[in-house]
């Protein structure tokens, strides 16, 4: 029994060791027959790099107007940049791409919203490196937020220090807060929540800016629906939010609140520019919210300015998974502040260039801080005395009507109101001459006449060389004279034509309404603002219900997208 248990052990360990050697000695074979089979050969791509490097030199190096047309950077920015990156060894050169080629493409993705297979033909590349570098770039510039993304200086602002519109009011304000929409791309499940002031999917992008157009702080991952003053709370909350130190506070919005450390306007007042037109301040709270406004320019305009030069942020259905939405907006950010460090250009929006928007249709909050309250009111109270001892002068000619008739007089253009008004007296003396004419008098009335100036060629009566009080008087032949008919008939021509110009048909169809309620995919209310244009152009109106149903469709959604997607 022994000698078989012995035996089986021993077949089994000879077993094992035949294995390990069958496996040892198939690993040493196995590479030396692959160095023996014909190496795979792959076409030469040196022309290909000779290609790339003609591309590169011709069209993104040439001159800064073609790499800023490319690139969005000029080109001192833009081998700066890749400077940085490769010193912070944050990228590397490969054998067969090197950094500035790895950021040009990142740069024309997001400055033109292009798709990773057009960057990929202009490079002469696969889409597979163009989208891997594309995710290197992105990583290696996010990693600068802590250099170029810092909290804003404590010092009294240049644009403010010296300036009586805001100095001393305004003295501690370090910057403004205020948020924007970036289309977003989501799961059909939660499209609804990021729904916001656009049509389409967005996302709430929080920034705090200082005054010089630099971003001081971003939160990129809100929701579109997102209210305005919910984001800041949230960003407040965070542990890397805004820091407020104390005796300092940002410019916001009247829908972000009074809270501590952030300064809104007053509610239910004047506020934007679009708001006043040519109308004065009336007391201490519009004159607030009219400099508050004036104040926060900087932050519409860094706003402005980042989506010109990075179209993707601009109005653009992203094609990036969720996580990389959100890093693209700090990226871009990041590339602002950068340029800025380097200097302005054509994309940074000039302040005497800059349009206000609209304001904003978000609903005000009303949960307001007692004691940032009373500080606004009491530096709307100190503005207002300082305005009006500073205008003394000024409040006794304030819609006073001083001379402004003579004035009217004097630098009118127009013609005097009392060039066409006539007394009894004059018209009785007209009706002489004109009877003077038919009994034989001279050629006044012909020369009355000829003062007016007429759509037609006037006939010249009488005027043959020889003066009329050389020869006998003749009566004039009123009922015969052909000339004379063809004034009157032309007199009733022009008549007709003024009259007909006047009876512009603004009838609407009648079946205009149900027309245009049956467009399926629409709200009511949308149908309803686009009815009252229609009533209000009938032309449009009469054209719009001779389409089709598919080109009628295509009419509203485009006015929709034009004046209803705020």
């Amino acid at each position: 029994m022994d000698k078989e248990r012995f035996r089986r052990r021993r077949l089994m360990l000879i077993k094992a060791a035949a294995s390990v050697s069958s496996c040892m000695v198939m690993l040493y074979v196995r590479p030396r027959l692959q160095r023996k089979r014909e190496s795979i050969s792959y076409g030469p791509i040196e022309a290909r790099d000779k290609k790339r490097i003609a591309f590169l030199n011709n069209q993104i190096y040439k001159d800064d107007i073609t790499c800023l047309t490319t690139l969005r950077l000029t080109r001192a920015s833009f081998f700066g940049l890749c400077q940085v990156l490769r010193e912070r060894s944050l990228l590397r050169d490969t054998v067969h791409i090197c950094i500035e080629e790895q950021v040009a493409m990142f740069l024309i993705t997001v400055g033109h919203n292009l798709r990773n297979r057009v960057v990929a033909a202009i490079f002469n590349r696969s889409g597979e490196p163009v989208s891997r570098y594309f995710g290197l770039v992105l990583h290696a510039i996010v990693q600068l937020r802590d250099e170029f993304i810092r909290p804003p200086s404590l010092e009294t602002p240049t644009r403010i220090a010296g300036n009586p519109r805001w100095d001393p009011y305004f003295k501690d304000c370090i910057g403004a807060i205020d948020c924007t929409q970036v289309e977003a791309s989501s799961c059909k499940n939660v499209e609804t929540a990021f729904r916001g002031k656009k049509l389409v999917a967005s996302q709430n992008v929080m920034a705090a800016i200082d005054f010089d157009l630099r971003f001081t702080h971003v939160l990129a991952r809100w929701e579109g629906s997102a209210h305005d003053d919910a984001v800041l709370v949230d960003a407040i909350e965070c542990e890397n939010g805004p820091c407020v130190p104390q005796g300092k506070f940002y410019l916001v919005e009247a829908g972000y609140g009074t809270k501590p450390g952030f300064l809104p306007p007053f509610h239910s007042m004047r506020y934007h520019f679009t708001e006043w037109g040519d109308n004065h301040v009336r007391d201490a709270r519009e004159l607030f919210n009219l400099r508050h406004s004036s104040l926060r320019v900087p932050i519409e305009r860094a706003f402005v300015s980042l989506k010109r030069r990075f179209k993707v942020l601009d109005d653009a259905n992203p094609f990036f998974p969720s996580a990389t939405q959100v890093d693209v907006v700090i990226a871009c950010v990041i590339l602002h502040n950068w340029v800025l460090s380097q200097g302005t250009d054509c994309f940074i929006i000039p302040e005497i260039n800059w349009k206000p928007k609209p304001p904003s249709s978000q609903i005000e909050h009303t949960h307001d801080d007692r004691h940032m309250v009373e500080f606004r009111q009491a530096l709307a109270d100190k503005m207002w005395e300082d305005h009006q001892n500073y205008h003394r002068n000024d409040a006794d000619f304030l819609n006073t009507p001083t001379y402004y008739h003579e004035m009217a007089t004097i630098f009118s253009d127009g013609v005097p109101p009392d060039v066409h008004a006539k007394s009894v007296d004059e018209l009785l003396a007209a009706d002489v001459a004109g009877n003077e004419i038919v009994t034989g008098g001279n050629d006044t009335f012909a020369a009355s006449v000829e003062e007016f100036t007429l759509p037609f060629p006037f006939p010249d009566w009488g005027k043959n060389g020889d003066s009329s009080s050389s020869k006998a008087s003749k009566r004039a032949k009123v009922n015969n004279d052909e000339e004379l008919m063809h004034l009157m008939t032309s007199l009733d021509n022009l008549a007709k034509a003024i009259e007909k110009s006047e009876c512009v048909d603004t009838d609407v169809p009648e079946d205009l309404w149900g027309n245009l309620m049956d467009l399926p995919g629409f709200e009511e209310a949308h149908l309803t603002h686009y009815y009252a244009h229609l009533v209000e152009n009938p032309a449009i109106a009469r054209a719009f219900n001779k389409l089709s149903m598919s080109n009628k469709m295509a009419w509203v959604a485009r006015y929709i997208k034009n004046h209803l997607s705020e």
